[in-house]
């Protein structure tokens, strides 16, 4: 028995030791995720989407052309006097143009007259700017670091009652680089805050509180290592929104783990004298729902791999590292945390070995003695109203503005107001109309093309100031503005209608041989669309499909995961239909972003299967030694007080997000806290032992009940 006891002790000091000695060598050797953390090349789509091809043909045909476009706005409501506007562009002309990534074009603005000048000043003479063009192919930190350095030597001779913004593309690149670096730090450390300040209310164990955290800690700083190293090899990009998220998943899911083995840790301490064999017995039972719930998350983010779009392609690499690290810290490092600290991980509370208590009813052993006796009144009103909120999916409108997440008052997004207020807002993001043939164009001939497609709804104006033609005639460019918002759907469809008319307008104009191209923002985000529709359903079916069959492994049954799967993708829908509403109703919000659908099904769906792999696990359970109703009565009273604790300080936890400047990350913290608040307090204690009752000895086909 003592050799029982030492061997038991020495295991767990060896995953510990371990542990560490992984966390110091990979923190003396790799690099940290952040120093990698760049954006994507091409708007993230693919070499052969039609704007990517058109922005390749300009730089073949007219290289000089190539670059980011960047407007420096200067503002005033009283009016700009001449005085202002003269200064304002003599400090951009002391703007070095030169830089190691190319050169920053500037138009001839010193040597302009008042008269010139005037073509960008607004008629109401408040709002002044200046096209500028970043070097071509210059993205990520680079981008930032040099607008900032922009920014500083401008300003500063800029008198400090006009307003300057910068804003166009490359300013909005800029800003939301920017605003990830400033949150990081804040994220992380409110993330840590709200796990330590529930943990002690929900269980008044300072111990218990860091046990969780500490392994949180030794995991994090291995998961930030091994994805730097990575990146670093060029094995993957990483990105700063993939880096947020996966923080507040790493300590949320951790947490969680810790909580499931001390609730049956505290159990098992009762049974057993020994700590080491209370934790031995704790992970014969743990073990299994631990492995299928780290599992589904691997699955789940593993789909994003099948993307083509390269943001949501760059998430799945980082994420499978930190599931699959979770997964293995679950089974080794907080066990042997818990089992070295044995009993003094309960107090001031310590389970006393072989005390005789004589339970109270617990409030969750009183919904699930109401709802075992009562299913049909439980599962058809709260199915009705989940149906009722996934209808109001049927309202979702796509947003692939940017710059709506941005908060009011940064610079890109002020620029961006003053110059759709005072000029056109397609001359924002103006796109470009690019002819291309293997034989000399004929002028004539695309100019009734190019008079065709002022007639498409949609166009405010394609033209050119001079001659299109290049210098062999094989390739003509044209300026092209739309109307309106170039950031809106409605853009996009003026994209598609203009590649789909051009085909008839060169044919009916002899001109069958030759290539229309669209390349600028617009036609990217045109392009995006229908990425994203593609990307969007393959991920939720393949994750839908590969979670099914893990949880039909899980349960040895065929009915029970697709009842199973079947409340959370109902959780899911109602969840996303009822924030729809939410976000109208209090934050006046049309349309939402179309990365969130995909984003909240993959986190949603791969959380949520969680707790009910735990509800499911422990039934299975009890069913080897009572029947089937008290099995689940048993069940749910076990897990009810677990599984609500953690999926209560999951839901704070993404609710951090809204200290995030980045409007989109406080909508989808807020999206999976309603979703886990759901799935959490009314499918897995309500919904599904309701089910489970109703379909009773079928719950579990073919297993044979006891």
């Amino acid at each position: 028995m003592e050799k029982g006891k030492l061997k038991g002790k020495r295991l767990w000091w060896t995953f510990i030791v371990a542990w560490l000695a992984l966390t110091v060598i990979l923190s003396g050797l790799a690099p940290g995720a952040k120093e990698f953390a760049q954006s994507n090349k091409d708007a993230g789509l693919p070499a052969d989407a039609a704007s990517i091809i058109a922005d390749r043909q300009i730089e073949e045909h007219s290289p000089q052309d190539g670059g980011m476009p960047l407007f420096s706005v200067l503002h005033k409501e009283e009016g700009l006097t001449e005085a202002e506007i003269l200064e304002f562009t003599a400090a951009l002309a002391t703007v070095e143009t030169e830089t190691p990534f190319g050169e920053i074009e500037l138009p001839p603005i010193a040597n302009l007259d008042a008269n010139h000048l005037e073509a960008f000043l607004s008629d109401d003479e408040k709002t002044f700017f200046v096209p500028i063009t970043m070097p071509e192919g210059l993205e990520g930190s680079e981008l930032h670091d040099l607008i900032g350095t922009m920014k500083d030597k401008v300003s500063k001779q800029v008198e400090s009652d006009v307003e300057l913004s910068w804003t166009g593309p490359a300013a909005i690149a800029a800003d939301a680089i920017e605003l990830f670096s400033r949150a990081d730090v804040v994220l992380l450390l409110s993330t840590i805050g709200i796990i330590l300040i529930l943990l002690l209310v929900i269980y008044r164990s300072p111990l218990l509180t860091l046990i969780p955290l500490v392994a949180a800690a030794i995991v994090y700083a291995v998961v930030d290592r091994v994805i730097g190293l990575s990146a670093s090899a060029g094995l993957f990009t990483v990105e700063s929104q993939a880096l947020s998220i996966m923080t507040i998943l790493l300590f949320a899911v951790v947490t969680d783990y810790s909580l499931l083995i001390f609730s049956r840790y505290r159990e098992e301490l009762k049974r057993h004298e020994s700590v080491h064999d209370a934790m031995r017995e704790t992970m014969r039972h743990v073990r299994e729902p631990i492995f299928f719930s780290g599992s589904t998350i691997v699955l789940g983010v593993a789909t994003l791999f099948f993307t083509i779009y390269a943001p949501y392609r760059n998430f799945a690499p980082a994420f499978v590292i930190a599931a699959a690290t979770m997964l293995i810290a679950g089974l080794t490092l907080l066990p042997a945390l818990f089992a070295v600290i044995g009993r003094k991980a309960f107090w001031p509370i310590i389970p006393k070995y072989g005390e005789e208590t004589k339970e109270k009813k617990s409030i969750w052993g009183k919904i699930a003695n109401t709802v075992t006796k009562r299913p049909v009144l439980f599962m058809v009103p709260i199915t009705l109203l989940l149906l009722l909120g996934t209808w109001n999916v049927t309202n979702m409108e796509e947003s692939y503005d940017l710059i709506d997440s941005f908060p009011e008052d940064l610079s890109s997004r002020v620029g961006y107001e003053r110059l759709s207020e005072s000029f056109s807002p397609g001359s924002l993001a103006p796109g470009t109309l690019l002819f291309v043939s293997d034989q000399e164009l004929d002028a004539e001939g695309l100019q009734t093309v190019v008079d065709g497609i002022n007639g498409i709804e949609g166009v405010e104006d394609a033209s050119t100031r001079g001659n299109p033609l290049s210098e062999d005639k094989k390739s003509a460019k044209f300026s092209l503005t739309f109307e309106g918002n170039p950031y809106d759907v409605n853009a996009f469809d003026t994209v598609l209608e203009i590649r789909n008319e051009g085909e008839s307008l060169l044919k009916a104009t002899g001109l069958e041989g030759t290539e229309l191209l669209i390349a600028g923002e617009t036609a990217k985000n045109a392009d995006l669309r229908d990425i994203n529709k593609r990307d969007t359903t393959l991920v939720m079916v393949l994750m839908t499909f590969l979670i099914t069959i893990m949880l039909g492994l899980q349960t040895r049954s065929v009915i029970a995961p697709i009842y199973m799967m079947g409340t959370i993708l109902l959780s899911y829908a109602a969840t996303f239909g009822l924030s729809i509403y939410l976000f109208k109703v209090f934050l006046d919000l049309d349309a939402i972003s179309y990365r969130m659908p995909l984003y909240s099904f993959v986190f949603l769906i791969a959380l949520g299967v969680d707790y009910s792999i735990m509800l499911i696990a422990r039934i299975r359970e009890e069913l080897k030694v009572m029947p089937f109703e008290d099995a689940v009565r048993r069940g749910v009273e076990r897990t009810g007080g677990v599984i609500s604790s953690a999926g209560l300080i999951l839901a704070a936890t993404f609710l951090v997000l809204a200290t995030m400047p980045l409007y989109e990350l406080k909508l989808f913290g807020m999206i999976m806290a309603l979703g886990i608040l759901i799935d959490t307090f009314i499918v897995r204690p309500l919904l599904i032992p309701a089910i489970l009752i109703k379909l009773g000895k079928w719950s579990f086909w073919p297993r044979k009940m006891d």
